[in-house]
């Protein structure tokens, strides 16, 4: 073969290629563009279906978002949040901790390893991927909210207080770390700084309804049943409302014997 059909085989050969689809082809480019229109119209599809609460379908909308961009953060938290809504929690766990290995950078797996750590009551995995969480999101409370938790449910109250004071110096209007404050101010015989710590949230329009409830629990801690009742029954029958009230004289008695709750 002579040096020019050499060269003009490899043009050919070059060509061939190029219809074929060599990246950044305009075949090549509207296909990347129809998947990851697909991907997106399949994720957003899932988080309706998760919403509405069909949590089998949501799962398998986003395991087929995750076969199809695996690189997709938010389709594989979907499938932990949709594992642990089921009552999976073991599977949850091996969703996250999969998802934290693929993002190591990335805070949100670690922090909902840390929700199913409380969960299951693994307290020092939970510190674990709470302090984790913290080193990659400094300026974020929710890690701090999450070891504040874990102590509480080990009666280690004032420690959980300094955690939940700590987020509240990085965002002074969290309620989350208002209402946990709140709440284990309560548990650990301070009912009344509860109550005014609680009386600011839970009066608000945008107040999570447990507030509305920690603060009936502080003044049933308090010994004032009516106030507690009154907060009850604005959202529970009369039998909610009484066992309430008999858990709150349970829990008067345990703190008036130094028997925190845990």
């Amino acid at each position: 073969m002579t040096a020019h059909r050499r060269r003009s085989a490899v043009v050919i050969l070059l060509l061939a290629l190029g219809a074929c689809g060599l990246p950044g082809s305009k075949d090549a480019l509207k296909n990347n563009a129809a998947s990851a229109t697909l991907n997106a119209n399949n994720l957003k599809l899932a988080k309706a279906t998760l919403a509405n609460g069909d949590l089998p379908a949501a799962r398998e909308l986003f395991a087929k978002t995750v076969a199809a961009d695996p690189g997709n953060l938010e389709a594989n938290m979907g499938l932990g949040d949709c594992d642990l809504l089921m009552g999976d929690t073991e599977k949850a766990r091996l969703d996250y901790n999969a998802t934290a290995n693929h993002f190591p950078k990335a805070a949100e797996p670690l922090l909902a390893l840390g929700r199913v750590d409380v969960i299951q009551r693994r307290f020092p995995d939970a510190d674990g991927h709470y302090h984790k969480a913290q080193s990659l999101i400094p300026a974020d409370p929710r890690p701090l909210l999450g070891l504040g938790v874990a102590d509480d449910m080990q009666g280690r109250h004032q420690e959980a207080q300094d955690y939940y004071r700590k987020a509240l110096e990085l965002k002074p209007d969290d309620m989350g770390a208002r209402n946990n404050l709140g709440l284990s101010l309560a548990l650990s015989g301070h009912p009344r700084e509860a109550i005014n710590m609680l009386l600011d949230i839970a009066t608000s329009v945008s107040a999570p309804p447990q507030a509305r409830q920690n603060l009936a629990l502080a003044y049933g801690l308090q010994g004032n049943a009516n106030a507690a009742e009154s907060i009850l029954a604005t959202e529970n029958d009369h039998t909610v409302v009484q066992n309430n009230l008999d858990y709150y004289r349970f829990l008067r008695d345990r703190l008036a014997q130094g028997d925190t709750a845990r």
